[in-house]
């Protein structure tokens, strides 16, 4: 399986289904969302991510803003109420600012 192949069939599908095409970073996106969500530590996040930049913050700018949206019965909800702090600590750790 190649990365083009499986987006083809993934856009094949959400096309067909109305959806409008994706491209690979959507995956990246709510990778990103979903290890947050479920409390994995930031550093750990960015280095899975093999992020080495500030680039990786964007993902993050609003995720403070995310989970009260999409947060389901099932997800646990103390992890999003830990998620603001440990990120404004990452960002300290790292002598980053806050994205707008």
């Amino acid at each position: 399986m190649t990365k083009s192949w499986f987006m083809s069939c993934c856009n094949d599908i959400w096309i067909a289904a109305g959806y409008p095409d994706m491209p690979g970073h959507a995956f990246c996106i709510g990778g990103v969302t979903e290890l947050l969500l479920q409390g994995t530590n930031p550093d750990i996040v960015a280095t899975q991510g093999r992020w080495t930049s500030q680039a990786f913050l964007d993902y993050w700018r609003k995720i403070e803003s995310i989970p009260p949206l999409f947060i389901s019965n099932s997800a646990n909800s103390s992890h999003a109420l830990n998620l603001e702090p440990a990120m404004d600590s990452f960002r300290t750790r790292h002598n980053l600012t806050a994205s707008s």
